[in-house]
């Protein structure tokens, strides 16, 4: 190891609030925007100006904005909760089954990472629309589970990997099924890894644009991103007090996951990444 000089500790300070900088200035530089008159959003002027909650109270109070962010919450939500299935069950299969194909299969879910959104999209967008899916919300659920499955089975298959196979034999002695031993043994040790995956899904589906823009068009049923860039980017003007307001709010949900629930989501990532 070596010494921590002086100046090691003043390069290590600068470097990161060099880093800090560059990660929050944006973050602040919307809030500011936000709370800024309509009439001085292109002032330099940095949190010492005039300031109003305007344009927040007009996002907060505007019902098409309240339907989008309600739509993305059911959708955020959904796909999170269906992906964590998912990648229990998958991961624990992987985990504690051996069975033809397994390697190739795992090694399909890898491989599956290397492929562009975009190019995806060209499927998926042909698959729902021929299975009735394209402009439901189940468009959006089934993709961002695909896009969830290959982090998140691996992520928990380190966790399943790591539970005695003597432990869920004792149980199969015991007369429990495998339904039972995954419901009472398994998933609760697993819980940290769960949440993370959750999490992961949440943000992954809260954040996407290009797939809730392309499956689903109509307006009543638009999400909270695409409603924004369709509501206030145009090709003439741009209300950017309101689009900041707008995604001020938008961060809230996100933010106070995050809160209360970094714990295992750091802890998550972390023994998945380490452990198998």
């Amino acid at each position: 190891m070596f010494e921590k000089t002086k100046p090691f500790r003043v390069f290590f300070w600068l470097s990161l609030l060099l880093i800090g900088f560059f990660v929050f200035f944006p973050l602040l530089w919307m809030i500011n925007t936000a709370l800024k008159p309509t009439s001085e959003t292109f002032s330099n002027y940095f949190f010492v100006g005039p300031l109003t909650l305007d344009n927040v109270i007009h996002i907060l109070t505007d019902s098409t904005i309240m339907a989008y962010l309600r739509n993305s919450l059911l959708v955020s939500f959904g796909s999170s909760i269906l992906a964590t299935i998912v990648c229990s069950f998958a991961g624990y299969s992987f985990a504690k089954f051996r069975y033809r194909g397994r390697g190739f299969v795992m090694g399909l879910f890898m491989m599956s990472q290397a492929f562009p959104q975009a190019i995806l999209l060209l499927s998926i967008y042909e698959l729902m629309r021929k299975t009735g899916l394209l402009g439901s919300y189940w468009a959006l659920l089934i993709s961002y589970v695909v896009f969830t499955l290959p982090v998140g089975t691996w992520t928990l298959k380190s966790y399943f990997d790591q539970i005695p196979d003597s432990l869920i034999e004792s149980a199969k002695i015991d007369g429990a099924g495998h339904f039972r031993i995954m419901r009472s043994i398994v998933f609760p040790m697993a819980v940290p890894g769960m949440i993370s995956i959750a999490i992961y899904g949440f943000v992954w589906s809260w954040n996407d644009l290009l797939y809730s823009m392309t499956l689903v068009t109509d307006p009543a049923r638009r999400t909270l991103v695409p409603g924004l860039v369709m509501t206030f980017l145009g090709e003439a003007s741009t209300n950017w007090g309101y689009m900041m307001a707008a995604s001020v709010v938008a961060a809230i949900p996100v933010t106070i996951i995050f809160v209360f629930l970094q714990r295992y989501f750091i802890q998550g990532l972390t023994a998945g990444a380490v452990k198998g």
